[in-house]
């Protein structure tokens, strides 16, 4: 058997683990399930991961930190926030449900299994990072000046944005979530936007 770098194990497990997750759930994620995912011994896995603990936390900051970010365009010089806002929900929404039902259902346990395993500094490093790059590199370069703080605007977007992905997966209406992202754009913006 070819030698594999510890690294490169290390990754194999964890990608494994995560197509474990969103196919049987996470209380169905078994070490022998990944190692038999990854075409790998139990004892192997058990050398690169001591526990379950120590993998699903190799997976929680896997989903947090390696996952994609939809794109977001930029704000326009007379853009206003509440249109710009509105655009770029239902372009955000339209990255969002290419994805597989399975692969957000994974996402969302493994997020709870972070809660209730004490990783929440991770989550707020995630969040953290979600807010930066949204306030940072949109609402400052259009040059929007809110009524509460920006970090407090991107929190409420990406609570929407959530709880909308909960509500789909739930009940899948694209029309449905279509229309409630127009409202929430407004409505968030009638609450931050200063009058130009």
């Amino acid at each position: 058997m070819p030698y594999v770098s510890s690294t490169v194990r290390r990754r194999q497990i964890v990608l494994a683990a995560r197509v474990v997750v969103d196919r049987e759930g996470l209380a169905h994620a078994s070490l022998r399930a990944v190692a038999d995912e990854a075409g790998i011994a139990l004892g192997t896995l058990q050398h690169v991961f001591k526990t379950r603990e120590a993998l699903f936390g190799a997976v929680v900051e896997d989903l947090l930190f390696g996952q994609s970010v939809a794109p977001v365009p930029l704000g326009g010089l007379n853009q206003r926030f509440g249109d710009w806002l509105g655009e770029t929900l239902q372009a955000v929404w339209q990255h969002v449900v290419r994805q597989s039902a399975e692969s957000h259902l994974g996402r969302l346990e493994v997020t709870l299994y972070a809660v209730r395993t004490g990783l929440t500094h991770e989550l707020a490093r995630w969040q953290d990072e979600r807010i930066r790059l949204w306030a940072g590199k949109t609402a400052a370069l259009a040059g929007w000046s809110f009524l509460i703080p920006v970090d407090q605007v991107a929190r409420l977007v990406m609570a929407m944005i959530d709880g909308l992905l909960i509500q789909f997966l739930a009940d899948p209406n694209p029309e449905r979530v279509s229309t409630d992202l127009r409202s929430a754009a407004r409505a968030i913006a009638y609450v931050a936007e200063a009058p130009a």
